[in-house]
């Protein structure tokens, strides 16, 4: 990195720690439906009313969760045609999930970018996706956590790469490549940040922070932070071609994931439910 990069690179994590310490962390970008969704869903008691007639006046979202509901339905004789009714059918976890992965979506659709940065976008967009389908599939076949709010921790631990890179358009000089190492000192930071805004449960928050940790604290039983960890290394070694050798990992054997001795951890046998979930999730 040459001497200019990296005094712009200074600036810019100058920028993010204001952020942060600020509370300033508004996704640009994000369509405003998406946000007040996110904090309509910060009351202990959420009011369905409010939900409704946030996502009604976003056609595009509303379409998305009428599309969804309708999916969720397997195709029941009475298609589901009210907002409210999608709603329902949907339940909460899911609709914060399906509002966040419209939003990276959109990002990523965004003509008025230049073709590298949708580029960059596209594969945040991707990760996200597949991050949430791994992250659905392990909750629910190997632990009794809640396999929607798993689905949609997935999704979330993608926001501070986002955040970084959307931030990182307003400095010319500073390509995405030379943001690498920002992204891995401070997205996991910024994820918590917007969690904790967005009023999301303590152990959601906490899996955001502790992403990068390969063997998250050992909780009496299994936590959000195992299961995104987990999902991070299959995903990861996954996309190399690398093998995922389970002794060098204790958590995917906490997990009932692997045994001691495998040496090519995969997820291959629950692959129709990942894939499930990718197409659900990409519409």
């Amino acid at each position: 990195m040459s001497a200019q990069a990296m005094q712009t690179a200074a600036e810019f994590v100058q920028k993010l720690a204001g952020d942060l310490n600020r509370g300033e962390l508004e996704l640009p970008m994000f369509p405003d439906s998406v946000i007040r969704i996110q904090q309509v869903f910060r009351a202990e008691e959420v009011d369905i009313d409010d939900v409704v007639r946030i996502i009604s006046s976003d056609p595009a979202l509303a379409a998305r969760m009428l599309q969804l509901a309708n999916a969720a339905a397997n195709r029941s004789v009475n298609e589901i045609v009210q907002v409210r009714q999608a709603v329902i059918r949907i339940g909460n976890k899911l609709v914060q999930s399906s509002a966040v992965a419209f939003a990276i979506r959109q990002a990523e659709q965004n003509e008025d970018l230049s073709k590298e940065a949708r580029a960059a976008l596209r594969e945040i967009w991707v990760e996200s996706v597949e991050l949430a389908a791994r992250c659905y599939v392990i909750a629910k076949k190997y632990t009794k956590l809640n396999a929607d709010e798993a689905l949609l921790t997935g999704l979330l631990s993608v926001l501070g790469r986002l955040y970084i890179f959307m931030k990182s358009e307003d400095y010319e000089s500073l390509s995405y490549a030379e943001l690498e190492t920002v992204l891995a000192d401070w997205h996991p930071s910024i994820c918590k940040a917007i969690a904790e805004n967005w009023n999301m449960s303590e152990e959601l928050v906490n899996a955001l922070e502790m992403q990068l940790d390969t063997n998250p604290a050992l909780q009496e039983t299994a936590s959000l932070a195992e299961v995104l960890s987990a999902s991070k290394l299959i995903l990861q070694h996954h996309t190399s071609g690398e093998p995922l050798v389970a002794s060098e990992y204790p958590l995917l054997q906490r997990l009932g994931i692997a045994d001691h001795d495998e040496n090519s951890v995969t997820l291959d046998e629950h692959a129709e439910a990942i894939d499930s979930i990718r197409q659900g999730l990409s519409g």
